[in-house]
């Protein structure tokens, strides 16, 4: 019952917490819906989606923003692409969603991992449709083109400042935070201002990669759990270092 009793900021956008919550109340926290980004939707290029992914072999859904806003236009398309993306959650809501078999890595949960992957080293001739938001990371398309593959990307979304309650922030006092982008971070503290860097430096925060970890460190955050990218690890990384710092 190590969490019984904290309260835990949930930064992700709505409509992509509600397990994540539910998982901390089980566990008897007092989980707070704390947003610090959303996603705002590309009309125009979600309205192009269905024809460009009718031309792929590959669909690669990079965030868990971009399976729920792609199946939007893409459910009931009849789509001939293999599926893949960058975690087991989302794996299992992207199957869920298509009723397809999804390629993801088991080992890792970044385009390092699913770049690792064997069905994706020798790609000349395939065309890769990389679905994701504005100004993602350009590793997984520079590294399937230089493999040969013929690689285009749909930006389906872009990421916007949210609006957290700072006073039910600063009423509430924190016991951890959630964080599951290394953009959440950046947010987050430019969000909160000057004013409440040094009350974020003192908070434990779980994060599910290493990369997350690192930003949370430039600004001056010294107390981290790393834990795997599903729902579950995150709730038991806290769980268990609640045990042990009681």
């Amino acid at each position: 019952m190590s969490l019984a009793g904290r309260t835990v900021l949930v930064t992700r956008p709505a409509g992509q917490c509600a397990r994540l919550l539910g998982l901390l109340t089980d566990e008897h926290a007092r989980p707070v819906h704390f947003p610090v980004l959303e996603l705002l939707p590309d009309p125009d290029a979600l309205g192009a989606l269905p024809a460009r992914a009718a031309q792929a072999d590959w669909l690669v859904f990079v965030s868990p923003g971009a399976i729920d806003l792609a199946w939007t236009v893409l459910a009931g398309q009849p789509l001939t692409a293999q599926l893949a993306c960058v975690g087991a959650s989302s794996a299992t809501r992207l199957a869920a969603l298509s009723g397809r078999k999804v390629l993801y890595p088991t080992e890792g949960s970044d385009s390092d991992a699913l770049l690792s992957l064997p069905e994706f080293q020798s790609m000349a001739g395939r065309h890769v449709l990389i679905v994701r938001g504005r100004d993602g990371r350009p590793t997984l398309a520079e590294t399937l083109a230089g493999r040969g593959a013929t690689v285009s990307c749909a930006d389906i979304y872009q990421r916007i400042d949210a609006a957290p309650d700072w006073s039910r922030f600063d009423s509430d006092h924190p016991d951890a935070v959630i964080l599951t982008s290394s953009d959440m971070v950046e947010r987050l503290f430019y969000l909160a201002g000057p004013a409440r860097a040094g009350q974020l430096q003192c908070l434990l925060y779980c994060v599910p990669h290493p990369r997350i970890a690192e930003r949370l460190a430039r600004h001056g955050v010294t107390r981290i759990v790393t834990t795997r990218a599903d729902d579950a690890s995150l709730v038991a990384g806290l769980r268990e270092w609640f045990s042990s710092h009681p």
